[in-house]
């Protein structure tokens, strides 16, 4: 920390984007800090503090649901557009990060700006198809949760760009979804494993099933042959499930534990 110089403070994402891209300051931008305090690279010298931007709302806007990058995880579970989403998938997803006093600091910008195997928002995003709305350079850019941590990015979160709002589709807004925290107790910093289930219904068919990992490296990722075991109907979709978590190398008790949860969820249907 004693490599740090400066503290700024601004008052809108233009300013903020300005002084990243300003290589004078050397700057890393700052949420709610419970993260990037601690793993602070000693090449900054600049802490940019996003707490005065207007990226804080969540609100409806043609259907999808927007959260704004600033919204901290206590507000993300006690909103009601959150808790009406999906079965409320989005506001326990929130509910279990950490103890309650990181839940009123850490926002979801600074969950998802950077991949770790804990964190919470990357397994229900990716699940979700959410995308996440960029302000770099250029402007605005929107782009697909998968993308964010692709190398082709060529953007840095909190380095060379910053993350305004997380946008959820109108479409997943009836989906029936459920988040899991494999984890000693719910608020452990750190997960055995963490999912997320969504199914959607046509008749007595699937429509839609998704299935994303967390927690086993930095990068969730989603499980094809257990969701197209799910859209066929196939009752051994657990058994598909526990194949992908063998190709990630999750282990025996993770693919066993997991498993079991997804042919719970599909009970559930």
């Amino acid at each position: 920390m004693k490599n740090i110089k400066y503290y700024a403070f601004p008052s809108n994402v233009k300013d903020a984007v300005a002084l990243l891209l300003d290589k004078k300051y050397k700057a890393m931008a700052l949420a709610g800090g419970t993260l990037v305090a601690k793993t602070l690279p000693d090449s900054v010298e600049t802490y940019l503090d996003l707490k005065n931007l207007p990226i804080k709302g969540i609100k409806l806007a043609g259907g999808n649901l927007v959260i704004g990058a600033g919204a901290t995880f206590d507000e993300i579970d006690r909103d009601k557009l959150c808790r009406s989403w999906a079965g409320g998938v989005i506001s326990a997803a929130a509910s279990k990060c950490s103890t309650q006093l990181v839940r009123n600091m850490a926002t979801i910008g600074g969950n998802i700006a950077r991949p770790h195997s804990f964190n919470i928002f990357p397994v229900v995003l990716l699940g979700l198809d959410a995308k996440v709305r960029l302000q770099a350079r250029g402007g605005t850019k929107l782009i697909d949760f998968s993308a964010l941590y692709s190398s082709g990015l060529g953007l840095r979160p909190g380095l060379d760009c910053l993350i305004t709002e997380i946008v959820i589709p109108a479409r997943t807004k009836k989906w029936k979804c459920e988040f899991i925290k494999l984890a000693r107790t719910q608020s452990s910093w750190e997960s055995y494993i963490t999912l997320f289930f969504a199914a959607e219904k046509k008749g007595k068919a699937l429509s839609r099933a998704r299935v994303s990992v967390g927690a086993l490296s930095p990068k969730p990722f989603l499980a094809p042959a257990a969701e197209k075991a799910m859209l066929a109907g196939d009752a051994s979709a657990s058994k598909a499930f526990a194949s992908d978590l063998d190709a990630a190398r999750a282990g025996e008790y993770r693919s066993t534990a997991a498993s079991n949860l997804l042919a719970r969820f599909i009970k559930s249907l």
